[in-house]
């Protein structure tokens, strides 16, 4: 009896032998009867064993646990199964702000998904939008990449290899990024600062601290969105408030103001508010400012600036024709009474003026009131309390349309450079002999509001604050060359939805 049990064991470790001999070196041929869990093609070893989890994916997470949608998440091979079935992303514990990368492994359904991850951000785990994940050994496993300040000046692709169980606390460099992070290096390349406005109001360049006036905000979540949001502002109270130390001063810590030669933005105006400032950094009105706005409430067009007709007035002489007597009229009575008054006058009918002889009316169309389409770009420097430099670039700015500006020196002359202005992709001025900032360091920066708003709060013509959105904020301590300028500008295209 015994014997015979024994020879029955035997047949079936044989039988078990003999598939594990197939799953290895002929997977196909057993492939049929695993079709419930995985499909996976030629794939050997025992990935058809290993499913993909049920439990969590895209939008779908473990209960305690909240997906950040803005970094990668997908299905990648951790485990060298060479399938993609191992499901990774970013994660946290509800109402905790810690997150750290974590793998759903294939083949452990139903024990934690979080088990295989990277250490969270309260232990020197560091974090980057810029992520991906590639097989960086070409061993079969993937490990979780991206973009990380190295020092001050330098920013490299860093890799957290996928070790047997979990990733690994060192870091080591990618030597051969995906194309996609190949361009985002070059956008790095001498970042000063960078405001993407994205989803978010943090520097990737890891300099500014951002302080927000009148609960500006950002939609953060869904993130990845097929069109940026980007930043808007009220133009009633909202603008933020820049520095790099926790005073809120620019240039004592770790910008040097006076290596500033490239400005790169996008903008659209929503209502030519008087003089706003995209940017102002100074230390008050009339100080030490850099600052890139409008000027005055912008330009109406042609046809509102000189109009020929006023509704469907006719301009026939009625009467005598030829010159004639003026109306016997104060100037101040003419300032405050006639379409000389242009801030006040709307045009609703014709200005009728008695002639002194009493023989006939001469009839005077009035101006329409402006409605500005378009707005003159300024770009102003000033050393101490002296205007240095003023470029204008008129009809920079068009109401409600999506403009790109980039405002870059052309050589890296430390005394007088070339200044050229792109606008949407285009130069459109060129400054033979500019200047570079001189202030070591400045007190009041803020973006969307006027080193000169506060100065004149009681005057009818005073600066106001920017009404509109604005996205993908740099400023570079290096010349910004044509094909940084072209990718730049695709790059904004693309997330804009342009």
């Amino acid at each position: 009896m015994w014997a015979s049990a024994s020879f029955y064991i035997k047949i079936v470790i044989c039988l078990l032998i003999f598939i594990a001999l197939l799953e290895v070196f002929w997977p196909t041929i057993i492939q049929e009867g695993f079709t419930g869990l995985v499909s996976v093609g030629d794939s050997p070893n025992w990935s058809s064993w290993a499913p993909r989890r049920g439990d969590v994916g895209i939008g779908v997470e473990e209960g305690g646990y909240d997906q950040d949608e803005r970094y990668f998440r997908g299905y990648v091979d951790i485990q060298g199964f060479g399938v993609n079935h191992d499901f990774c992303r970013m994660v946290s514990k509800k109402g905790k702000d810690d997150l750290f990368f974590a793998c759903a492994l294939a083949g452990t359904e139903n024990l934690s998904s979080v088990a295989y991850k990277t250490n969270n951000q309260n232990n020197g785990f560091r974090l980057s939008r810029d992520d991906y994940m590639r097989d960086i050994t070409g061993k079969g496993k993937t490990s979780y990449c991206r973009i990380l300040k190295i020092n001050n000046d330098t920013f490299e692709t860093r890799c957290n290899l996928a070790d047997d169980k979990g990733f690994s606390i060192k870091t080591i460099e990618d030597t051969d990024p995906p194309d996609t992070i190949v361009q985002m290096l070059t956008f790095y390349t001498g970042i000063v600062f960078w405001l993407r406005f994205r989803d978010d109001m943090v520097d990737y360049a890891g300099n500014l601290k951002v302080s927000v006036a009148g609960k500006a905000s950002i939609d953060e979540f869904p993130a990845n969105p097929p069109i940026a949001r980007a930043l808007t502002f009220d133009g009633i109270s909202q603008f933020l408030r820049v520095g790099d130390s926790p005073d809120m001063s620019l240039g004592s810590k770790s910008i040097s103001l006076r290596s500033l030669r490239a400005f790169s933005f996008w903008i659209r105006f929503d209502e030519f508010t008087n003089n706003a400032h995209i940017l102002d950094f100074g230390n008050g009105p009339g100080k030490d400012n850099i600052f890139i706005g409008i000027v005055g409430s912008g330009n109406p067009s042609m046809q509102e600036e000189r109009p020929l007709l006023c509704g469907e007035v006719s301009t026939v002489p009625t009467g005598m024709s030829g010159a004639q007597p003026p109306p016997l009229m104060s100037p101040q009575e003419l300032m405050l009474t006639t379409a000389a008054n242009v801030n006040d006058f709307e045009c609703h009918s014709q200005e009728i003026f008695p002639n002194p002889k009493g023989n006939h009316l001469t009839n005077t169309p009035k101006l329409a009131k402006s409605n500005p389409t378009s707005a003159d770009m300024i770009y102003e420097l000033w050393e101490q309390k002296q205007r240095r430099m003023r470029i204008k670039v008129p009809g920079a700015f068009k109401l409600s349309k999506w403009t790109h500006v980039v405002i870059t020196t052309d050589n890296n002359d430390i005394l007088r450079p070339p200044i050229s202005v792109y606008i949407n992709n285009k130069q459109v001025y060129n400054e033979p002999a500019g200047f570079l900032p001189q202030a070591s360091s400045t007190y009041k920066n803020y973006i969307g509001k006027s080193n000169w708003a506060s100065q004149n709060e009681s005057m009818n013509n005073k600066d106001e604050l920017f009404r509109g959105a604005l996205f993908d904020l740099r400023g570079y301590k290096t010349s910004m060359s044509l094909n940084l300028i072209n990718d730049t500008y695709n790059w904004g295209k693309a997330n804009l939805g342009l």
